[in-house]
């Protein structure tokens, strides 16, 4: 079922000219800028060679000691993402991906040693290079000339990672315990290392309905406002009353060891029940008990009060600290007085008894400030200009190659994809949209985004959808006929074919569109409250016919926390969160969403652009546009981070159900 820019946006003829030729204007000034030149491609080619030379060597100089007859000429440092689908920008990064089929154990587990050689060697060589290990797999953050400040830390972080793996696990254990004991209440900073890359998470949702896991209760409370977010989407006008702490049903402890007041919680009682699972969720069914377990003596932790940071920090830095959490919405409009009469005590200069009895008062409030967080540095983080060449090298992952060839088909299809990917990849990054780091959509997500209105929009479609069967059946190549990872990637191929049928107008018969007509319907397409795409209640799905799923259908609705299969056994698996707050079903790894990193500012900045991207398109049928398209946007806090941790749920009351009038 293809879908029409939804009729609100109607508009004249004369009207719909001159919003296109205005896009089509803009469309020409800032795409060029956009798109890379040959002469980086060709500096990030070279780049690649020469990456690979060194690949090869410290894989063979590894493998040949167990095998001698290992070939060496079978790993191979592949490129995949925006420079091979040819949507890459400016200064984009490569993304790169080493295979070597036959090393023993596979080089994305965590028994294989040479993520660790490879990082090791790229920096005896001069290069950046530090090795990420809790993202979703094993990840080398690349740049070609790091700054001689920034080559020593990267060193000094793998002389820490040798000295840490030269002492014994029991011996690092019991001094990681003595060291906690002599330290503070502060808590360590939370890692921020741990965001993923764009790869499918492979477990299910299997808790029987009407039933909730353990884990699902302790998800509720890590996100506690995510599942409310999505009922915030449909709501007319946004909820911004303080949240508060002292909601009925919402618990200001911490799950598991973080507890800031645990008086006697019960500890669980076998491997599978995780810290924290038995305070319940609001709203929700308790886990069924077996009868036999009713009668059972649970161990009782004994009192524990951490020491409140009221009695050890600063007049100053308490002021910080509260104004940071009052942002963030934590504490009731009641205990805002007492924080704000204190803070006002300590900027006016007060005397030190009128400071010191508000701040005794504080200590009368919910213990919010144990929540704290700060947040990570960055110190090994590369800069954006003035490192050479970067690129993330993961590895093995053969779907991110099928994926790319896929989008690179999608490329040669029509001559308009190419620009009008571009054009919504620079206006996302120019508006601050385009960062799943801070909470908002990948590069990849408006790329699909792009193609779901090609495919399923536009009218007539612009391009044909390479993954149905009567397409994919054309190509009958033995690449075509996997399944990776229990993974169909079949779709049509053969790009010397659809070249051909592209330029034959077999595709498409609509020759007329120009850029700008497509960018027109597309931004109305996402910008329509209604009659266009339900941010709220919809998947786009590439490979569905008609372009659309219902998170009901996918069972995309509330936020989740899954537990990916450990590599080795003993382990245990990574935990991943998943949110569907927007949804973008992956054209190949279906049970992942590849918009899970957006969170609920996120989702909100996202829609709050198109439909600024929509208006200013209607002002040029009036000739008076306020604003420039491409902007900049200021730039936004990190969307993603919370320095008290997940929000407790603002009380909204429900909407009163109205009685049906007999027909």
């Amino acid at each position: 079922m293809n879908r029409h820019a939804p009729d609100r946006y109607a508009a004249s003829q004369a009207a719909a000219q001159v919003q296109s030729a205005y896009l089509d204007a803009i469309a020409a000034l800032e795409v060029p800028k956009a798109m890379i030149s040959a002469a980086e491609e060709h500096q990030k080619e070279t780049m690649r060679q020469d990456l690979e030379d060194v690949c090869q060597r410290v894989v063979t100089e590894y493998e040949i000691e167990k095998d001698a007859l290992f070939d060496g000429s079978t790993v191979s440092l592949k490129c995949y993402g925006s420079l091979r689908t040819g949507f890459a920008t400016h200064s984009s990064d490569m993304d790169l991906v080493l295979t070597s089929p036959n090393s023993n154990p596979h080089l994305s587990s965590t028994e294989s040693d040479i993520p660790r050689l490879l990082e090791k060697a790229l920096l005896e060589l001069g290069f950046g290079a530090r090795l990420l290990t809790r993202t979703r797999m094993p990840l080398i953050k690349f740049c070609e000339k790091p700054a001689p400040e920034l080559a020593a830390r990267l060193q000094e972080e793998r002389i820490k990672w040798e000295n840490q793996k030269a002492v014994p696990s029991k011996e690092l254990a019991k001094k990681t315990v003595d060291e906690s004991r002599k330290g503070s209440n502060v808590p360590e900073p939370m890692d921020q290392e741990a965001m993923p890359i764009d790869r499918a998470d492979t477990l299910k949702d299997d808790s029987p309905e009407g039933e909730v896991p353990l884990e699902d209760v302790a998800d509720e409370l890590k996100d506690i406002d995510e599942t409310f977010s999505l009922q915030m989407l449909q709501l007319p006008e946004r909820v911004n009353e303080p949240h508060s702490s002292q909601n009925p049903g919402f618990d200001t402890r911490e799950v598991g060891n973080e507890a800031l007041i645990d008086k006697g919680s019960s500890q669980p009682n076998d491997k599978t029940e995780k810290p924290g699972a038995a305070i319940s969720a609001p709203g929700r069914p308790r886990p069924k008990k077996d009868s036999a377990d009713v009668h059972k003596k649970k161990p009782v932790a004994p009192f524990v009060v951490k020491e409140r940071r009221e009695a050890v920090l600063s007049n100053d830095e308490l002021v910080r600290l509260y104004k940071l959490a009052m942002k963030e919405g934590w504490f009731e409009p009641g205990e805002r007085t007492t924080i704000l009469a204190f803070c006002r005590a300590v900027e006016d200069g007060s005397p030190d008894d009128q400071v010191a009895e508000r701040r005794a008062q504080l200590l009368s409030l919910p213990d919010v400030l144990n929540r704290y967080r700060p947040p990570p540095d960055h110190l090994l983080d590369y800069p954006k200009d003035g490192v050479g060449v970067q690129c993330d090298i993961i590895f093995s992952n053969p779907l991110a190659i099928h994926n790319s060839a896929m989008l690179r088909c999608y490329n040669l299809s029509d001559p308009r994809v190419k620009p009008m990917v571009l054009f919504v990849k620079a206006w996302a990054k120019r508006r601050k949209i385009n960062s799943p780091y801070h909470g908002t959509l990948s590069s990849y997500g408006y790329v699909l985004m792009v193609l779901h209105y090609l495919i399923n929009v536009a009218k007539p479609a612009i391009c044909l959808n390479l993954q149905h069967i009567e397409m994919a059946m054309r190509d009958t190549s033995a690449e075509n006929t996997q399944i990776i990872e229990g993974y169909n990637v079949r779709f049509w191929r053969d790009e010397a074919m659809i070249r051909q049928w592209a330029m034959q107008g077999h595709i498409t018969p609509d020759r007329q569109s120009t850029v700008g007509s497509l960018l027109r319907g597309f931004f109305q397409y996402f910008a329509a409250p209604s009659g266009g795409f339900s941010w709220a209640m919809e998947v786009l799905s590439l490979r569905t016919p008609g372009g659309i799923l219902t998170k009901q259908q996918k069972q995309w609705i509330a936020a989740k926390t899954e537990v990916l299969d450990p590599v080795k056994a003993g382990e245990k698996g990574q935990e991943v969160r998943q949110r569907y707050l927007f949804a973008i079903e992956d054209p190949f790894e279906t049970n992942h969403n590849i918009a899970r990193t957006v969170v609920h500012n996120g989702i909100v900045a996202i829609r709050d652009e198109f439909r600024r991207a929509n208006r200013l398109i209607q002002q040029a049928a009036n000739t008076y546009v306020t604003e420039d398209f491409f902007a900049e946007a200021a730039a936004k806090d990190d969307l993603n981070y919370r320095y008290f941790g997940p929000r407790p749920r603002p009380n909204v009351p429900k909407a009163p159900v109205q009685a049906t009038k007999a027909a």
